[in-house]
């Protein structure tokens, strides 16, 4: 298989979003695993937790940060094309607000859309929207109304999640029944809505979506098909995911007002320079994926080479290539 990832935005349209975004105060990013800097390294219990090695191996000083990869994901590269020294922290790692004034990212490893994905040991998008909402509460406090409002309307909003919500409706309820696939991204896309229209009634004004990828070629689910195929009923579902966002940023572009919506047809890409696009670097047994990416786990050398870093995410060299071609769509809500 010589394609790996359904992108959304050319690196031309990128780097012309990103000449326009040299303005950009601040960072909000917001999501799952594929978006986390370490949230999840302050949450109780052992599960989906990155921050030990050999995860972070090719980070500067090798440190593990709790970032689900070898090295850098995705935000990462973007806030360097945006001009920012470097991401947004970690939320739970703030201990002033200081630390906010140039971003925060909220994003928790195994969260979802849905409360209940990801519920008991990872920060919900809900409860991730509501840790924003007492920021913007300080940030009035310390600066007048107006000042906050221009404040947060030049800042950029970044999303990347829905795909463990749609793993765990795999899991749970297969897919098999179309009427039921249908109404479950009708039930999630209605959410996420909700959720970008909250925010916007805090102030946010520029949006950035990341599309789910093939999250059915992941290495996990891989071992469970003939051949170690993709999971295609579930690469469908995310590409059902994706237009269906689409339409709701579209629909918010007609009823948020003045929404300036930057789209571009869904678009795939052959990695000719991955040498494996099916195993996980990190891990073990078939495919290194029948265990999770642990201390004691053997891990390859060449990893720029590698797709994918472990059962479910991808090396920092694939997150370079997502932060340039992976977005769904960018809504600029002018104040």
């Amino acid at each position: 298989m010589g394609l790996l990832l359904a992108a959304a935005f050319s690196t031309a349209v990128f780097t012309r979003m990103a000449a326009a975004f040299t303005v950009v105060p601040a960072i909000y990013a917001f999501g799952d695993s594929t978006a986390d800097v370490g949230n999840n390294n302050f949450l109780p219990g052992n599960q989906a937790k990155a921050n030990f090695p050999p995860n972070g191996i090719d980070f500067p000083r090798s440190r593990p940060t709790g970032r689900f990869s070898n090295g850098y994901i995705g935000l990462d590269f973007m806030a360097k094309k945006l001009k920012f020294n470097k991401s947004p922290p970690a939320y739970l790692s703030i201990s002033n607000d200081a630390q906010a004034y140039r971003g925060v990212n909220f994003a928790s490893g195994g969260s979802g859309i849905f409360d209940a994905t990801g519920q008991n040991f990872s920060i919900s998008l809900n409860q991730q929207i509501k840790y924003f909402k007492g920021i913007t509460r300080r940030l009035r406090t310390r600066i007048s109304g107006g000042a906050a409002y221009r404040f947060l309307s030049r800042s950029l909003f970044v999303f990347s999640t829905g795909n463990n919500d749609m793993i765990g409706f795999y899991v749970n309820f297969g897919l098999k029944n179309e009427t039921q696939q249908q109404l479950f991204i009708g039930q999630l896309t209605g959410q996420f809505r909700n959720q970008l229209e909250t925010l916007y009634d805090l102030g946010a004004r520029k949006f950035v979506v990341f599309g789910s990828s093939l999250i059915g070629c992941i290495p996990i689910l891989r071992l469970g098909v003939p051949g170690a195929k993709c999971v295609e009923d579930l690469n469908n579902l995310s590409q059902q995911f994706n237009k269906a966002t689409q339409i709701v940023l579209r629909d918010l572009a007609l009823h948020l007002e003045r929404l300036l919506l930057l789209l571009h047809q869904h678009l795939r890409f052959h990695l000719p320079w991955f040498t494996d696009i099916i195993s996980a670097c990190c891990g073990s047994g078939r495919l290194n994926a029948e265990s999770e990416c642990r201390p004691n786990s053997t891990y390859c050398s060449n990893r720029d080479e590698y797709f994918f870093w472990d059962q479910f995410h991808p090396t920092q060299a694939s997150y370079e290539l997502i932060s340039l071609v992976g977005i769904v769509g960018v809504g600029t809500l002018h104040p």
